[in-house]
This record gives structure tokens, C-alpha cells and sequence, in this order.
């Protein structure tokens, strides 16, 4: 190649290196000045808790066309998504398995409203067939019992759990053998039980429920624990949707919460 020709090639990689390194700028001074985004066009943001995730999910479906918006639904543990609206999460809707969490986004001001609006209950599975003859609380000390399922210790699945076999008097010697398995969330304690990864697990009913891998071996006396009670909260934003309050209504309406009964919920009473 000869020196013309290497310095006119030269020259063209330059300036398309340089075209290219314009073009983020340039998007950024458009956006910079366009209008706002009008809120009616972005979906209504919903963080819900994982253990309702797919029944929020098909009462949302339900009721969108009314409120005339599209839900996004985003999963998690009750702990998480709490702490997200609090350090300022775009979030419209919250549904928590937790008062106490939902407690905390009031508390901050972030609660434009909010009700009790669903209930669940504890129980014990085990992997289908169950090989550990799993039948009681007190039967997880056996030695055929190698890991016991639960949701983190921060996350309401896994704070009832430990409430109910402390109360049942073994929390502390399967703690101390290093037989419990925890879970990000209830779904993860549920998965690790439908792979046999676990010989029993501690549960929503609604999970067991959901799932065709697991057997439901032991429904849990509700004394023995905390009340499940699953509150639902209209987060105040800066740049409400415009649909949020409507869904807020409509998602606690009757015909929503057959849906949430469907998949093994039970209705709460507003105080």
C-alpha cells in the first residue's frame, strides 16, 4: 500500500471513529429536548411478592382493559421489593406477604393508600412420593431428613417457617446439624423440594398448591406463627399513573379476588 494511499485509509477510519462517538451525544441532546413521557403510555408497574406472582398476574390480565392500561408484573421476596419503593423504585403497585414491610413503605410516605388483601397458610411438602416419610414437624429431625427447605430469614415465608419449628421445638437442632436450605424466596424453597434437592420444605399453601412435583404432608396449625396477611399498596409517585388508582380498585374488587382464591388465597377483611 502506498504512503498516499495509507494515509487516505487512515483518514477514513478517523472519521467514522469519530461519527460514531457523536452519535450517543447526539441522541442525548434529543432526548434532552423533548417533552416529557406522558404517563398514560407506560405500563403501571407492579412489584409483587413471588409467592403471588402468577395469580396477580392473571387478575391484572382480568381487569387491564377496564382501567384501560398494561400491567407489568415484577416478582421478587416481600423484603426486596419493599426496599426498592423506598430507595425510590418507579413502582405504581406493591402486594407484600408482609405488614411489616408494607408498614415500613407507609412510615417513609410512600403509601398513597393501602388495604389487607390477602391471607395464606403454612404448610409442609415434601417431593412427591415423599422417601423421607415426612409427616409431622418433629418427623424433619430424622436422619433420613438430609436438608429442610425454607425462605431467607429476611423474606415473611421464611420468618413464619422459623417461627412455626421453633414452636414445633426443632428449629434449633435443624439449624445447628446444618439442615436448612434457605431460598432467595419461597419459590426458590419450593424449587429446591420439586428436585429433590431438599427431602421437605416449609411453604405458602398456595405454592404447594401450584406445583405437581411436591405433596402436601402437613397443614400448619396458624397459631404457631405470625397471621400471613398480604397487604396491597398504591405507591405515591412523583409522576402518578394516571391508571394506578383505578387498578388499585379494580384488583380488590370481587371478581379479582376470585381469581387470587382460585389459586388458593383467602380474602382478608379491611379493618
Amino acid at each position: 500500500m502506498s504512503p498516499s494511499t495509507c494515509r487516505s485509509e487512515l483518514g477514513g477510519q478517523i472519521a467514522r471513529a469519530l461519527a460514531l462517538a457523536a452519535l450517543p451525544l447526539a441522541a442525548a441532546g434529543i432526548a434532552g429536548c423533548g417533552s416529557r413521557e406522558d404517563p398514560r403510555e407506560r405500563p403501571v408497574l407492579a412489584l409483587v411478592t413471588a409467592s403471588a406472582r402468577g395469580a396477580f398476574a392473571e387478575a391484572a390480565r382480568l381487569v387491564e382493559a377496564e382501567a384501560d392500561a398494561r400491567v407489568v408484573v415484577s416478582p421478587g421476596p416481600s423484603s426486596a421489593l419493599a426496599r426498592q419503593v423506598l430507595e425510590g423504585a418507579p413502582a405504581d403497585l406493591l402486594l407484600a406477604a408482609s405488614e411489616e414491610w408494607a408498614a415500613k413503605v407507609e412510615a417513609d410516605g410512600l403509601a398513597l393508600d393501602s388495604r389487607p388483601l390477602l391471607g395464606n397458610a403454612l404448610v409442609l411438602i415434601a417431593p412427591r412420593g415423599n422417601p423421607a416419610r415426612v409427616r409431622r414437624l418433629e418427623d424433619l429431625l430424622s436422619p433420613a431428613v438430609r436438608r429442610v427447605a425454607l425462605a431467607g430469614e429476611s423474606v415473611p415465608a421464611g420468618k413464619y417457617a422459623g417461627e412455626a419449628l421453633r414452636a414445633a421445638g426443632v428449629y434449633e437442632a435443624l439449624a445447628g446439624s446444618g439442615r436448612i436450605a434457605r431460598g432467595h424466596d419461597v419459590r426458590s424453597a419450593l424449587a429446591y423440594v420439586e428436585r429433590g434437592e431438599a427431602e421437605a420444605g416449609v411453604v405458602y399453601a398456595t405454592d404447594a398448591k401450584a406445583s405437581s412435583a411436591v405433596e402436601r404432608v402437613l397443614d400448619i396449625d396458624p397459631r404457631a406463627h405470625g397471621p400471613i396477611v398480604y397487604p396491597f399498596v398504591l405507591v405515591r409517585r412523583t409522576d402518578p399513573h394516571p391508571a394506578a388508582r383505578r387498578l388499585f380498585e379494580l384488583l380488590a374488587s370481587p371478581r379479582a379476588l376470585e381469581v387470587f382464591e382460585r389459586h388458593g388465597f383467602t380474602r382478608v377483611r379491611r379493618h
